[in-house]
C-alpha cells in the first residue's frame, strides 16, 4: 500500500492511543507520523493485540482505508502506548487493572502533553447503575480538567441480550468525561447502529451514552485498514470507530488551531451530530458524528453559530444571547443548542456521580413577562425549558432519578420555532456544586463549552446579516489550513 508523504497537518497537536501495540513492520512504515512507547516492566508483545493496535492508530491517522487507494494525510503525530502484554486477561486479572495501571501512569507523567487520546479497550462488562468501576473513575478524575479530547470505544457485545441489559455500553464509556463512540455500520446514508455495538442508556448523570456513532465497519461494508504486512485489511468494531471520531476532533483542531477549547470541540461534534427517522437515543446517543471536516467548522448561508466557551461563574447566572437583535427573520427556524462541561466526580456515590451541575433557562421573548407576583412585574423575560429531562431521553421525569437531568455533564436540543416568538431571545445558564450529594460551601468557577445556532430556510443570507450586525461583538472562525475532505 502505498503511504502519503510528508509530516502530519497539525504539528502543534498530539495523539495518544493506549492499546496492544505495533508490529515493527509498521513501527517502521508509519514512523513520520507514530511513535511506539513501552512502559517499563511490560511483557512481550502478542501479535493479535499488535494488530489491533495497528488497526486503530491507522483509523485516526488515515480513517477507514478505501481499498486500492491512498489514504488521506494523518492531521497530528501519535504516541502509541503498548498496555498489553502476553499476561493480559489473565486469571490473575480479569479486569485488566494492569493495563489500567499502565494507562494512569503515562497519563500522570505526560500531563498537558497530548489534545486527543482514545481508549479502545477495557474490561467485557456491562455497565451497573449503582457501581462505578474503577476503569471509569480513574480516568473520569484524569480528564476533569477539560484540556484535551478522549475518546473510549462503546463495547462490541450488542448482540447480548437486551433485556438482562447485557448488551449495555462498557467501562470506561460510561464516563462522563470522556466522549463513548459506538459504531455505525455504513459511512453514506441509511447508515444503522452496527448490530455489534453495545447500547445505552448510560448511568445518571451521564444518561445519554454512547455519545455518539462514527462508521465502525460492519459484515457488508468493512472498515479498511492497515495490516502487518503493510497491505489493506478489513475489519469492524467500535475500536475503530471511536478513533475515526477522534480524527473529526482533529480536523477541526487542524483546521481552526487554539481558539476553539477541547470542551469546544467536544460540544461542537455532539452540535454537529445528526440522526435519521426511526433512530434511537439508547441505540445512537446524539448521533452520528459528522465526518466532513469542512462541514464540521462552516455554515450553511441560512443558518448562523456562536461558541461560547470560558469559565462558568459561581453564584450568578452566565446569559448567552442568541445574535439575532439586529436581524430579521420570517417564517418557520430552527434553533439547536449544544452545552458541555466536564465536572469532578465522586465516584463513592454513583446517583450522585457528578459533582458540577447546569440549570439553563430559555427566555426565547424579551417583551413577554411572567404574570405579576404580589403585584411586583418581574425584571426579567418569561423562561421556558429547552433542555429537559423528557428530552433528554425520551423518559418521563418520574423514570429518571430526581432532578438528575440537573447533574448531567452534556446538554443538546433541537427545536423547531417560529420566528415571530422570538425576540432577543437568550439563554441563561446556571452552575452549581455538591459533593457526596450535598452543597459544597465553595466552589470553583468550572470550564463550559456552550454552542449554539439558529438555521432560517426563508432568509438566505442569514449568516452574512450576522457577521455584518455584530462585526464589533462576534470573533469570526475561518479555517487557516486547508485538509483532505473524504469522499
Amino acid at each position: 500500500m502505498k503511504l502519503p508523504k510528508g509530516p502530519p497537518v497539525d504539528a502543534s497537536s498530539r495523539a495518544v492511543i493506549f492499546d496492544g501495540g505495533l508490529p515493527v513492520a509498521a513501527q517502521n512504515a508509519l514512523a513520520p507520523w507514530a511513535k511506539l512507547i513501552q512502559p517499563v516492566g511490560l511483557g512481550p508483545a502478542v501479535p493479535a493485540f499488535e494488530e489491533h493496535g495497528l488497526g486503530v492508530t491507522t483509523a485516526f491517522l488515515f480513517g477507514p482505508i478505501p481499498r486500492n487507494q491512498s489514504p488521506a494525510a494523518p492531521l497530528c503525530a501519535v504516541d502509541h502506548v503498548r498496555v498489553l502484554d502476553d499476561k493480559t486477561g489473565s486469571a490473575n486479572d480479569p479486569d485488566y487493572f494492569d493495563v489500567l495501571d499502565r494507562i494512569v501512569g503515562h497519563l500522570d507523567k505526560n500531563l498537558d502533553l497530548y489534545s486527543f487520546v482514545n481508549i479502545s479497550l477495557g474490561p467485557a462488562l456491562a455497565v451497573d447503575d449503582d457501581e462505578v468501576t474503577l476503569w471509569t473513575a480513574a480516568l473520569d478524575k484524569r480528564f476533569a480538567h477539560g484540556r484535551c479530547i478522549a475518546t473510549v470505544a462503546a463495547g462490541n457485545d450488542g448482540e447480548l441480550d437486551e433485556t438482562t441489559g447485557l448488551n449495555r455500553i462498557q467501562p470506561p464509556a460510561d464516563g462522563v468525561n470522556v466522549l463513548s463512540v459506538g459504531a455505525a455500520d455504513r459511512l453514506g446514508a441509511g447508515w444503522q447502529k452496527a448490530t455489534y455495538s453495545c447500547v445505552g442508556p448510560g448511568r445518571s448523570p451521564g444518561l445519554v451514552k454512547p455519545d455518539g456513532l462514527a462508521f465502525g465497519g460492519s459484515t457488508d461494508e468493512p472498515f479498511g485498514v492497515l495490516t502487518s504486512q503493510l497491505r489493506g485489511g478489513s475489519t469492524r468494531g467500535t475500536s475503530f470507530a471511536a478513533p475515526f471520531a477522534l480524527r473529526s476532533a482533529a480536523s477541526i483542531v487542524a483546521q481552526l488551531g487554539t481558539r476553539l477549547s477541547p470542551l469546544a470541540v467536544r460540544a461542537l461534534l455532539i452540535h454537529r451530530a445528526h440522526t435519521e427517522d426511526g433512530h434511537e437515543r439508547k441505540y445512537v446517543g446524539w448521533g452520528r458524528f459528522e465526518r466532513n471536516a469542512l462541514q464540521l467548522v462552516t455554515c450553511d448561508d441560512d443558518e448562523a453559530l456562536v461558541v461560547f466557551q470560558g469559565e462558568l461563574p459561581v453564584g450568578e447566572h452566565l446569559r448567552a444571547p442568541i445574535p439575532v437583535n439586529n436581524v430579521q427573520l420570517s417564517g418557520d427556524v430552527v434553533l439547536s443548542a449544544s452545552l458541555v462541561i466536564a465536572p469532578d466526580v465522586d465516584p463513592e456515590h454513583p446517583g450522585t456521580y457528578t459533582r458540577s451541575g447546569l440549570e439553563v433557562s430559555f427566555r426565547p421573548h424579551s417583551r413577554k413577562f411572567p404574570k405579576p407576583r404580589d403585584g411586583k412585574q418581574s425584571k426579567h423575560a418569561k423562561t421556558r425549558s429547552f433542555f429537559s429531562s423528557s428530552l433528554l431521553y425520551g423518559q418521563p421525569e418520574t423514570v429518571l432519578r430526581e432532578d438528575g437531568h440537573k447533574w448531567e455533564p452534556c446538554l443538546h436540543h433541537e427545536e423547531r420555532l417560529r420566528a415571530t416568538s422570538l425576540s432577543e431571545p437568550c439563554f441563561d445558564i446556571y452552575y452549581h456544586h455538591r459533593e457526596s450529594g450535598m452543597k459544597v460551601v465553595d466552589p470553583q468557577p468550572i470550564p463550559y463549552a456552550f454552542v449554539v445556532s439558529l438555521k432560517a430556510p426563508k432568509v438566505p443570507d442569514l449568516y452574512d446579516r450576522v457577521v455584518r450586525a455584530y462585526a464589533n461583538v462576534l470573533v469570526r472562525l475561518q479555517p487557516q489550513t486547508r485538509i483532505q475532505i473524504p469522499t
